[in-house]
């Protein structure tokens, strides 16, 4: 069984399907890890979670900031944004099944067998691995009850608190732990978190104090095992980090660029232009 993890959808649905074409999945014997974002932006909504949808249990998505949007826009907490084409969505009849996939998706993915983790935009570095994995289970669990995730998703347009403390309750834990796996990007070596860059390459950032998340801490490492840690949500990283055992994976399809998935047992890059114009990146991947 192949295990490949794909890169920011945002309702790319031909280049989706062409990257599946690509790698040539197999529904009976492959398996997908998505890095959330499903939809947000791009041009087939619909289609794209139609595709999603039909894979059933040989897909699985951790939640992106786009998808959480959408959640509160379908709850009717906010109004959708013209730019995030969400009407189609809205207007389909999938909507329920769609909600309910959304609602059941979890923050924070590992593979069953396989030494590896996927989350949307990363670990909060001053986490350990099990604080990180007990918090986004803890998070699930209010996504999945109607009236607290009504609370949170009213409430989660905030920025603060940015700085983690174990005695953070309520509505301040959870939008803290929801801003971790879904927004950040930068930080302070202290863990405060920095919302205002977000388009900015980390090598331009670093003379001001400010890190990539993943060069902080080893939030990638238990203490009985090496994971990868898979991530998206950063388009201008370009698909590089430069840091063993993270990989990452948004390279900004929805603005014209790729799509990209990466295959765990190969660890062979695979990417489709755009355009629709397939390019196959065959060689081990140096992400």
């Amino acid at each position: 069984m192949a295990t490949y993890c794909i890169g920011d959808l945002h309702a790319c649905y031909n280049e989706f399907m062409h990257l599946l074409d690509e790698i040539k999945f197999d529904p009976a014997a492959d398996e997908l890890y998505l890095t959330g974002d499903l939809i947000g932006r791009g041009p087939l909504p619909v289609e794209t979670m139609k595709a999603v949808l039909s894979l059933k249990d040989k897909v699985h998505a951790v939640l992106g900031n786009h998808d959480v949007n959408f959640l509160a826009v379908a709850m009717g907490i906010t109004v959708p944004r013209a730019k995030d084409n969400l009407e189609p969505l809205l207007k389909s009849p999938i909507l329920p099944d769609v909600i309910e996939h959304f609602v059941k998706s979890p923050f924070l993915l590992e593979h069953p067998s396989k030494q590896l983790i996927v989350t949307h935009a990363g670990i909060y570095p001053l986490w350990e691995l099990s604080t990180a994995q007990k918090l986004a289970k803890e998070l699930s669990k209010v996504m999945r009850d109607e009236k607290r995730r009504r609370v949170l998703l009213t409430n989660m347009y905030q920025d603060r608190p940015n700085i983690y403390s174990p005695d953070l309750a309520g509505l301040s834990r959870w939008r803290f732990v929801l801003n971790a796996f879904t927004r950040m990007r930068l930080c302070y070596r202290s863990g405060v978190l920095d919302f205002k860059n977000t388009a900015i390459s980390p090598e331009l950032v670093e003379k001001d104090g400010l890190y990539p998340w993943f060069s902080l801490g080893n939030v990638s490492k238990s203490k009985k095992k090496q994971y990868t840690v898979v991530f998206g949500h950063w388009a201008a990283l370009n698909g590089l980090c430069r840091r063993p055992f993270f990989k990452a994976l948004d390279t900004g399809c929805v603005w014209g660029d790729r799509l990209s998935a990466w295959c765990f047992d190969s660890d062979k890059l695979y990417q489709v232009k755009s355009t629709g114009y397939i390019e196959v990146k065959s060689q081990v991947s140096k992400v």
